[in-house]
């Protein structure tokens, strides 16, 4: 009996929903709100009076959870063989199902949905601090993130520009020990109980080099205002340069997916209409590459207007029998050469 049928079922269930699978919407709206559910009740689990009074049932609610979130797991390591080919863990050299698994639970959201309940199954065994067991519980909201199209779109540009992502860390890393160890060493005498290592003096790097400024520790020495002061702009700059980059890599990667998306459409539209199967084709492409209906709808609409146009327009820019050049939009037949 062959259960790829089945497999395959389960794996569009699990992932966010096509258009017109009620199903697996039903199934994302359920753990959308399970998720948030086990959020409050984290929530509510600290204050003291309500972990009290309703224990019995939160303790029942995180046994539920688990539950489900387990089997949620289980599925999709399951159904990983089921996805496309496109895909990094269905790529080569992953050729085998049990390697397509394995990478699959080396992916970053399986790790997320593992995270979600091996603390449940370590606690039986292991006595861990509850307040540990809370903040590993909120894991869960990291869940939510798959059924975003938006922050999907931020985790492919924050895997693309890590390297220079990390780059810019380390340049504010190392600026920032160095501003330490500058005030250290200008207002050691002066504050010794703030600027007494360079580790303390570090806090107040923090602050200015992001700006915050809590004002508990500040320079009281005139070279030390200088310091600061410069200290301040050059933290004005240094941080704005992982947004600048963020914010440049998602332009380019919506403009890169609205091409996409303009490219799939002017092929489609060539013979001069649009069947209802090139319509459903371009519709899961839409939702693959995470474009809204009013911009996919602009851009058919210029698309086909484009098309309308150059069907009165000559296909030629040159004359196919002599080669000298035509004027726009002057048919072939008058120019035999």
């Amino acid at each position: 009996m062959s259960y790829q049928p089945i497999r395959n079922r389960i794996y569009h269930i699990l992932e966010p929903h096509r258009k017109g699978d009620h199903l697996s919407r039903a199934f994302d709206l359920f753990l959308i709100v399970l998720i948030l559910l086990n959020t409050v009740a984290v929530m509510a689990s600290t204050v003291e009076s309500l972990h009290r009074q309703w224990h019995p049932q939160l303790y029942a609610f995180e046994i539920f959870s688990v539950v489900v979130f387990t089997l949620e797991y289980l599925a999709r390591v399951w159904s990983a063989t089921s996805a496309p080919q496109t895909v990094s863990y269905r790529q080569a050299p992953y050729r085998k199902s049990w390697q397509q698994r394995l990478r699959y639970m080396l992916t970053p959201m399986a790790l997320v949905d593992l995270a979600a309940i091996v603390p449940f199954y370590l606690s039986m065994f292991i006595a861990f601090d509850l307040r540990i067991l809370r903040l590993l519980r909120l894991t869960r909201l990291i869940k939510l993130g798959r059924y975003s199209r938006s922050v999907n779109l931020l985790y492919t540009v924050i895997r693309k520009e890590l390297r220079v992502l990390a780059a810019a860390v380390s340049v504010l890393v190392i600026v920032m020990v160095l501003a330490a160890t500058g005030m250290y060493y200008i207002e050691q005498r002066a504050q010794p109980e703030a600027f007494g290592s360079i580790p303390a003096a570090l806090w107040w790097a923090i602050n200015t080099l992001t700006t915050v400024g809590y004002g508990d520790v500040t320079p009281i020495t005139p070279l030390g205002k200088i310091f600061s002061g410069a200290i301040t702009i050059l933290g004005v700059g240094i941080f704005a340069l992982p947004a600048g980059i963020l914010a440049s890599r998602l332009s380019e990667q919506l403009r890169l997916r609205r091409d996409t998306f303009r490219k799939h459409v002017m092929e489609v539209i060539a013979d001069g209409s649009l069947s209802p199967h090139e319509l459903s084709r371009l519709n899961q492409l839409r939702e693959t590459l995470g474009l809204d209906d009013d911009q996919a709808n602009l851009l058919i609409d210029i698309a086909q207007e484009y098309n309308q146009q150059n069907q009165h327009a000559s296909p030629y820019q040159y004359c196919p029998h002599c080669g000298k050049s035509l004027p726009s939009g002057q048919p072939t037949d008058l120019h035999q050469g």
